[in-house]
Formats: structure tokens, sequence, C-alpha cells
């Protein structure tokens, strides 16, 4: 009996730690991205304690850049917050097939480590191989979260350091390369890797149109008609 449990053992460990080296892949821009998460946190007068709790209790970068920036317009907030979320009810329910089998404490304690990146990273992984895919998902996500909760520390304490134009201007480039990063996860399935084309095609005319409210609508629109160009092209080859 104790040879099987050693196995099954060695075989999580090796899942967990293949998450940890893929988090490689995405680690490097939640860098910069979290370092600026801090220093606009102190540039925003926010306490330490409140720039943490935005990493810590959020974990979303597009939300957290706007709390930070917008925090002091209160309930307004709302149908904004409401809006950016939905997209986590889309992820979950998608991985929802392959960690079924976990218990709903496990499931619930985990709900924070659910972004784009570690669900790209994910589903491209749990449709090659999908044994243990909480462990697997664990692994990718707790380095990448703890990697984030640190950097929004330094940034907040070491703001005034990282203002150089250099340090912003990496920070700008940084999040292109994040998303070419994840598009090339998806190949060579072409409509998720279409998304992404689509958005840097279409991005410029919406943020045109849409203004302020660019973010929050660009993702509704690319991924409505994605839906619509994949269902027609369904029913023309049945």
């Amino acid at each position: 009996m104790a040879t099987p449990d050693t196995s099954t053992r060695s075989t999580a460990a090796q899942v967990f730690n293949e998450g940890a080296r893929d988090a490689i892949t995405f680690g490097v821009a939640f860098i910069f991205l979290y370092l600026s998460i801090g220093i606009l946190s102190a540039a925003q007068s926010l306490s330490l304690t409140q720039s943490i709790a935005t990493t810590l209790l959020i974990f979303s970068t597009p939300l957290q850049f706007l709390l930070i920036q917008s925090h002091s317009d209160g309930w307004i907030l709302l149908p904004i917050i409401v809006a950016l979320n939905a997209r986590f009810v889309l992820m979950s329910a998608t991985l929802a097939p392959y960690i079924r089998n976990t218990s709903t404490s496990k499931t619930m304690a985990s709900l924070i480590l659910i972004t784009p990146s570690i669900f790209t990273g994910c589903l491209t992984r749990f449709k090659r191989k999908a044994d243990h895919p909480f462990i697997y998902m664990i692994g990718l996500g707790l380095p990448i979260f703890g990697v984030s909760i640190i950097c929004t520390y330094i940034g907040f304490i070491a703001g005034a350091e990282f203002t150089s134009p250099v340090i912003y201007a990496a920070m700008t480039l940084l999040l292109p390369l994040q998303f070419t990063a994840l598009a090339g996860k998806h190949w060579p399935h072409y409509s998720e890797v279409s998304s992404y084309w689509l958005g840097f095609v279409g991005a410029p005319l919406l943020v045109y149109l849409f203004k302020d409210y660019s973010l929050l609508c660009t993702p509704f629109i690319i991924g409505g008609l994605l839906v619509l160009i994949e269902n027609n092209y369904r029913k023309e080859t049945v």
C-alpha cells in the first residue's frame, strides 16, 4: 500500500513543479504590474495596508488600478466592478469540469488565484494533460500571487525610486508582451488566438468610441463577435 501512495505523491509533486515552472512565463510581467500598483497606491495617498489589501483580496490588475485611481468615487464604481468581475464567472465555469473532484473548501480558498493569465495557463495545460488539475493550478497561481504581494509592498515603500521614465516605459511595454505570451499559449487554437489580434486591431477604434469605458466594453464586444463568428461557422459546417 505504501508504494502507490508514494507514487501518487511523487506525481502530484511533479505536477506542482510543472505549474511553478510555467509561472515563470508570467512572473516577470506581474513583477512590473504590481510594482506599478504599489507606486500608484503611494501616489494616491493610500496606506500600506490598503495597498497590500487590494492585491491580497482583489488580485485583478484592471480593477485594482480602477479602484486606486478612483477610490473617492464610492458607490458610482459598483456597476463597473460588477461588469469587470463578470469575466470571473465565465472563467470559473470553464475550469469547473476539470476541478469538480476537489473539495468545496479548497476550491473556495483558491478562487483568488483565478486571473486571465492563470486561467490561460491552466486551460492550455488541461487540454493536453488533465492529471492533478487542481494541484497544477495551485502550482501556477501561488508563485504569481506571492510575487504580486511582495512587489506591491516594494513598489509602495520604494515608490519614489521607481519613478524614472525607464521604469514607466518598461511597464508600458510589458502588457503587450504579457498578452503575446498568453496568445502563444493558445496556439494552434485559431479562434482563441484571434481574440488577441482582434483586440489589438479594434482597441484604437473602441477607445475612440467609448473613451473611459473602453476597458469595460472592449472584452464584451470582441468576445461576442467571436462567439457569433464561431456559431455561424459551425452552422455552415453541419
